[in-house]
């Protein structure tokens, strides 16, 4: 017999699955655990996390936090910050700043491109 509830463990929502099944995945990687039928899915989220659901670097994240259209950390404690998941996939995705229309080659890149074409007689 299969029953589903879910606990919130450390800001994450667990789903985990009982049965009366000898064979247990207590003690097991979360990798296995994962495999076995338990779906972890993080609400609150850390530097790397949420660096991984923007899809930038953790370094590059932690630049964007500066910016205003980003949303505010969950302060859990003076050095445990924690983002909510459904902010940074709703407001910092539909707040982040677009290219504008039109803007072609950055300057840097052209006038190097101007540059090597001098030197070398070729147009590229």
């Amino acid at each position: 017999m299969l029953q589903q509830s879910e606990h919130p463990i450390g800001g994450q929502a667990v789903r985990q699955r009982a049965s009366n099944d000898a064979s247990s995945t207590a003690g097991q990687s979360p990798s296995a655990s994962q495999s076995a039928g338990f779906t972890v899915v993080p609400v609150l989220l850390n530097d790397d996390q949420a660096a991984a659901c923007l899809g930038v670097s953790v370094r590059t994240f932690r630049n964007l936090c500066s910016h205003d259209w980003m949303p505010r950390p969950v302060v859990l404690g003076p050095r445990l910050l924690r983002w909510i998941r459904s902010e940074l996939e709703s407001a910092a995705v539909e707040l982040i700043p677009r290219q504008p229309a039109g803007a072609g080659e950055p300057t840097q890149l052209l006038r190097a491109r101007i540059e090597r074409a001098k030197r070398t007689g070729v147009a590229a």
